[in-house]
C-alpha cells in the first residue's frame, strides 16, 4: 500500500489496499485518522516515531499492528522517505509504503522502528500495487533503501527527484484521495 503525505504528515494519497485490510476508507484515514486502526498497544510508538521523522525530515521504518476488518491484529512494516522540492530543497512530506509482514511473528514481538533508516519494503502476494505510479513508488522506495547504504550523492538525488515526481502524480491523480489541507 502506497501513501504520500504533506510536510505536516497529513495523508495526501493512500492506495486502496489500506481499505481492503482495515475497512477504513482514505477519507477517514486522512489527517491522522489512520491511527484509529493501529493496534492500541502500538499507537503511541508509531505516532512518536512518525512525529520525530516529520520534525527531522528523515526517512523511517516501523513495524506495528493494524486492526483488520474483522478486528484481528495484522503485522505490517511501514517505510517512508522524505520528499524535497527539487529546486528549493524544502521538505514536502513523505513517499511511503505499508506492507503486511510475511511469515510468523512471535507473541513477544513489539512495535518498533527507526528514524534515519529505510529498510526496503517487501510486497506480499495479493497486495501488489495496482497502478503504474504505485509500482514506480514501490521500486523507488526499494532503490532509495539501497542507495542510502551504498551509492553516491548523485544517485540519491536522482531517486529523490523520481520520488518527488511520482508523489506529485499520485497526489493529484485519480487513484487516491487528496486531503483538503494539501494544495
Amino acid at each position: 500500500m502506497i501513501f504520500t503525505t504533506n510536510a505536516a504528515g497529513r495523508l495526501a494519497y493512500l492506495s486502496p489496499g489500506w481499505a481492503e485490510i482495515t475497512g477504513q476508507d482514505a477519507r477517514s484515514a486522512a489527517n491522522y485518522g489512520w491511527v484509529q486502526v493501529v493496534h492500541p498497544e502500538d499507537a503511541e510508538i508509531v505516532r512518536a516515531l512518525v512525529a520525530r521523522a516529520i520534525d527531522e525530515g528523515r526517512e523511517f521504518s516501523v513495524r506495528y499492528r493494524l486492526i483488520d476488518r474483522q478486528g484481528r491484529p495484522v503485522w505490517v512494516a511501514a517505510v517512508a522517505m522524505p520528499r524535497h522540492d527539487p529546486h528549493h530543497h524544502g521538505f514536502l512530506g513523505f513517499l511511503g509504503s505499508v506492507n503486511e509482514i510475511l511469515g510468523a511473528v512471535s507473541k513477544e514481538t513489539r512495535a518498533d522502528g527507526l528514524v534515519g533508516r529505510l529498510i526496503a519494503p517487501e510486497v506480499g502476494p495479493g497486495r501488489v500495487p495496482r497502478s503504474s505510479h504505485e509500482i514506480a513508488a514501490a521500486h523507488i522506495l526499494a532503490a532509495q533503501a539501497e542507495t542510502l547504504r551504498t551509492s553516491s550523492r548523485s544517485a540519491r538525488q536522482a531517486i529523490e527527484f523520481a520520488a518527488f515526481e511520482v508523489s506529485r502524480q499520485l497526489t493529484h491523480g485519480k487513484d487516491g484521495v487528496v486531503s483538503a489541507e494539501v494544495h
